[in-house]
């Protein structure tokens, strides 16, 4: 899938946490549940066939081994710009700063670490639900939903749910070590159109408003809007570049020598 939605709640999520005090709360739309029956095993990987065939299908999403893009959504009066870049089979880096600005807050993954570093240099080792934050969007940066050889992740198929009159398919995606979300899938073409996920006792909801495509024809969602239900600000991210299989060396995923060496 196009794990850039959770890229972006959590870059979203840092960057409101500082101007907490100045946002108001928006609404979250909670598409209802329907009920069904119990999936089997065979209706999973029915699913799953369907849904690697709409974000690009299998052999393409293997191709890319690494991927940078770059989002940009407006906060508190500012551009905001999120620089993702993932590399097979597990590694995950983040960098969000303000247009025009020099501090950034920078989070990554090296397959065993889970890190971020702040403007100030200071880097902070996670651990427990925070680790598990990160976990989660470097297996599905690299889409371990679809290969789970590249980090153990467990899907299972939830009742559908309608919302506004649409159906949808409801994927639960368990990588190990990290946090289970929801990706609600449309019924009629599998693209993901809903991820939502809980960190705590807040509920986490991003709609993918429109698509584009990568340079390999790998879905991509174009605009992307993320919403806290603990009246964090809700943004609105727009793709600006996306780039497939970069030279990345594996050093820039581990943590840098900084001030600090805290752990939480």
């Amino acid at each position: 899938m196009d794990r850039r939605l959770l890229s972006i709640i959590l870059a979203s999520c840092l960057l409101a946490a500082g101007a907490a005090s100045q946002a108001r709360s928006a609404p979250q739309a909670e598409p209802s549940a329907t009920a069904t029956s119990t999936a089997s095993a065979g209706d999973v990987s029915a699913a799953m066939v369907k849904y690697a065939a709409a974000i690009g299908g299998r052999t393409v999403m293997e191709r890319i081994h690494t991927q940078v893009s770059v989002f940009t959504f407006p906060l508190l009066g500012r551009t905001m710009v999120v620089k993702t870049t993932t590399k097979t089979p597990c590694f995950f880096l983040q960098e969000t700063q303000a247009q025009g600005g020099t501090g950034k807050i920078t989070i990554g993954f090296d397959g065993k670490t889970a890190w971020t570093q702040g403007p100030d240099g200071t880097t902070t080792t996670l651990t427990g639900e925070k680790r598990a934050e990160v976990v989660s969007e470097a297996a599905g940066g690299n889409t371990s939903e679809v290969f789970p050889d590249r980090w153990p992740t467990q899907v299972t198929l939830k009742p559908d749910e309608t919302h506004d009159g649409k159906t949808y398919v409801v994927l639960a995606i368990m990588p190990k070590d990290g946090l289970t979300h929801d990706i609600l899938l449309d019924a009629h073409t599998y693209q993901p159109m809903v991820e939502r996920s809980h960190e705590s006792d807040v509920a986490v909801i991003s709609i993918v408003n429109s698509f584009s495509k990568g340079p390999l024809g790998e879905l991509q969602a174009q605009s992307v809007t993320t919403t806290r239900s603990d009246g964090f600000p809700q943004v609105t991210a727009t793709l600006q570049t996306v780039r497939d299989n970069d030279a990345v060396d594996d050093a820039i995923f581990a943590p840098p020598l900084g001030k600090g060496g805290v752990t939480i």
